[in-house]
């Protein structure tokens, strides 16, 4: 992608997150999915109660969340759960709107929303966090079986990882459908069963490291409760 391009889907997506807070984008958000719970894709507030009642969050645990964006879901959970969130979004303008919320719902204590791009090595240590959610922003991550391990690996013993994939592909595209479906920046199309056997493998990786380390060192061992998340 070309750097004038790039400036460009940058600011389209700063210009969003930058007008998140106003009356407009509110109306906007509660017309499409029924309740403003300060989303930035499809996510509804029944499917996030639905995520909340496996993640098996409370006060005491911390969630990491994947291109949190304005960061409106991550905070509703930390209310709801009474657990601490960490949200991490490439874009300045989402970091900085989700850490402006998190301080007017006197979240900011067990709220941080540091600018980190996702795509590479994760700034936290091993075992970290005790679930991980991705929502609707996996699609923009070109090397998924190293997205996936690496959150494997900040996940605790018996740590939760939930991510939902918003193009799945099940059917044929045209190219023009493609083209306007990707014209926001970067999207991996993948068929269907993809991410399933993505996580399986990633799975069977974990199962050979521990088995090598066991026969090293006597220990618990890393059992991560993994779900791809597809709506009906």
């Amino acid at each position: 992608m070309g750097k004038s391009n790039s400036l460009r889907l940058a600011g389209h997506y700063n210009a969003n997150y930058g007008n998140f807070q106003t009356e407009l984008y509110a109306q906007i958000r509660h017309e499409a999915f029924g309740e403003d719970i300060g989303q930035n894709s499809r996510l509804t507030s029944a499917e996030q109660g639905r995520f909340l009642e496996w993640l098996d969050l409370s006060p005491g645990k911390t969630l990491l969340d994947v291109a949190c964006g304005a960061g409106g879901p991550a905070l509703r959970i930390a209310a709801n759960t009474g657990c601490s969130v960490m949200g991490i979004d490439v874009h300045e303008q989402a970091v900085t709107t989700a850490s402006s919320l998190a301080g007017q719902r006197g979240l900011a204590e067990r709220a941080e929303f540091p600018s980190t791009g996702a795509t590479g090595p994760l700034p936290f240590s091993d075992a970290s966090f005790d679930a991980i959610t991705c929502i609707e922003a996996i699609d923009h991550f070109s090397d998924r079986s190293r997205i996936v391990s690496e959150w494997i690996r900040l996940l605790k013993p018996s740590g939760r990882l939930l991510f939902t994939d918003p193009i799945t592909v099940t059917g044929p595209l045209t190219n023009v459908e493609i083209a306007t479906r990707s014209s926001a920046g970067f999207y991996l199309f993948v068929p269907h069963g993809y991410d399933r056997r993505v996580i399986a493998d990633c799975i069977a990786g974990l199962r050979r490291r521990n088995c090598e380390h066991g026969q090293r060192r006597r220990g618990a061992t890393l059992r991560p409760r993994i779900e791809k998340y597809r709506p009906s």
